[in-house]
């Protein structure tokens, strides 16, 4: 007899492994992970298969082996990365994800199953860099959709072709449940993130609890959203477990706080008053965040499936950031 299981791809990485910490906990779900790279920090998995989305013959087997009730699509070259090697990111971010949707879409021919296909999108998919007096705007899910950045050109593709597969005619002939949370950057004090633009923020968080000065690549007035680690689980969680009728689209906004780079070196300096924070400005990674909103409405979220950040920016840091690094 087949296994029920849930797909978790890239589950070495940041989101990945917070995913699979949380669903650890559940007795009842088994979770098959894939990454090209093993964690070294262990797996408490069903199944771990080391290998890329882009091998068919992996994904093959996947397909013909298990019932595959979800699939939380997380692997994917960051946008620093992308711009830097933009033909590997399309082939990771547009030809990786058609596969897994492929496979999902297959599940329902060979299992009857509708798999739910978490999508995890980026405020990359905004372009605000024009419109100076909208900084302050919070921008909404269908405001702003012209990319820069390819990274932020894929994640607006695969949300285009995951909603078509979605609203494909009728309901009776929808085979594939896709929903997609459009992330802030994310402040995660268990891991340190790697080739993401927003990643000034949790590297200076990092480097002042490690005891480190930090030189900043973008400049002290930079302002992007943010959410911490356990709320960014906690929508997805919440975006998975809701009903199918409860949505009203597939793709929403969250959000928690937008502290610009000098306003979180005032909140670490309260805390280390010794950390020192310098710049040196990339410009290829200052014009990328420059194009990114400030703000962004997730109302539309709270709305449908009940969303709500529980940290503020005073409440990351004295509930989350600093227990956590005082406790390692």
């Amino acid at each position: 007899m087949k296994a029920e299981v849930s797909i978790i791809t890239g589950a070495s990485g940041e989101i990945g492994q917070n995913l699979i910490s949380y669903f650890s906990k559940l007795k009842d779900k088994k979770i098959v992970a894939l990454d090209v790279h093993k964690s070294d920090k262990g797996m408490n998995v069903f199944k771990f298969i080391k290998g890329s989305i882009l091998d068919i013959n992996i994904l093959d087997r996947i397909n013909k082996k298990y019932i595959v009730k979800e699939i939380f699509h997380l692997a994917a070259i960051l946008s620093t990365k992308a711009e830097k090697n933009k033909n590997l990111s399309q082939e990771v971010n547009i030809n990786g994800t058609i596969n897994l949707l492929k496979l999902a879409l297959s599940q329902y021919s060979i299992n009857k199953v509708k798999t739910k296909f978490f999508f995890p999108s980026s405020i990359a998919v905004y372009n605000i860099e024009n419109e100076i007096n909208n900084l302050k705007k919070n921008i909404t899910e269908n405001s702003y959709c012209n990319p820069k950045t390819v990274y932020g050109q894929h994640k607006l593709f695969c949300e285009n072709l995951g909603t078509a597969l979605n609203n494909y005619g009728n309901e009776q002939k929808i085979k594939i449940d896709f929903r997609c949370i459009r992330f802030p950057g994310i402040i995660s004090t268990n891991s340190v993130p790697t080739g993401g633009t927003s990643d000034y923020a949790p590297e200076m968080i990092h480097h002042a609890f490690n005891k480190n000065d930090y030189t900043c690549f973008v400049d002290s007035q930079s302002c992007l959203p943010f959410v911490v680690m356990p709320d960014a689980i906690n929508a997805i969680i919440k975006l998975m477990d809701v009903p199918k009728e409860n949505l009203k689209r597939t793709v929403y906004n969250i959000t928690s706080f937008s502290p610009t780079v000098i306003d979180l070196f005032n909140i670490i300096k309260n805390k280390i008053p010794e950390f020192k924070l310098d710049y040196d400005i990339d410009k290829i990674r200052q014009s990328i965040v420059n194009g990114w909103p400030n703000h962004i409405d997730d109302s539309l979220a709270k709305n449908d499936w009940k969303w709500k950040a529980e940290y503020s920016l005073e409440g990351a840091f004295k509930k989350y950031i600093i227990p956590s690094f005082e406790n390692k």
